[in-house]
């Protein structure tokens, strides 16, 4: 057999050039530097807590007698299944002539008809173009109060 020369192992070359390679280690150090800063800052000045607001009152009401499933629908507490029962209990019935009729319904116990209360009524039955939904004025915010004392009952000469 015949002895092949050794030949001494090339050395490879670097993907990326050494100085090239500091500059990438010192600017991800950067970046790390920046992420912790921004997570003890945030944590330490710490974020405001949020504000709890306060369920807003209804601002409409359904007419359960003329609504179409779909409007029923919308109403908090309902969806689709609900609605098209309803439905189809209004319409064995002819009309329903009061809210605890809905308790008839598969899915609506006492306590949810307590929450459905303020988003339905039940009208006369005759549908004057669209009139399904109520709207509802809002009550009085808390400023409302404040402006009306203040909005000029004072005495004459002031």
């Amino acid at each position: 057999m015949a002895d092949t020369p050794m030949t001494p192992p090339t050395r490879r070359q670097a993907l990326i050039a050494r100085g090239e390679q500091w500059v990438l280690v010192i600017l991800a150090l950067v970046l790390v530097a920046g992420v912790a800063w921004r997570g003890i800052t945030y944590y330490r000045l710490g974020a405001e807590p949020l504000e709890v607001i306060p369920a807003a009152p209804p601002t409409y009401r359904v007419d359960v007698n003329t609504a179409d499933w779909l409007t029923l629908a919308v109403v908090p507490g309902l969806g689709e299944a609900l609605s098209k029962r309803i439905i189809d209990l209004r319409d064995r019935r002819r009309g329903l002539k009061s809210l605890e009729e809905l308790k008839e319904v598969r899915g609506i116990s006492d306590k949810t008809l307590a929450k459905l209360r303020p988003y339905l009524f039940i009208g006369n039955g005759v549908r004057a173009d669209g009139e399904a939904v109520q709207m509802v004025d809002p009550p009085p915010g808390p400023g409302a109060r404040e402006q009306s004392r203040d909005a000029g009952n004072y005495p004459a000469g002031n």
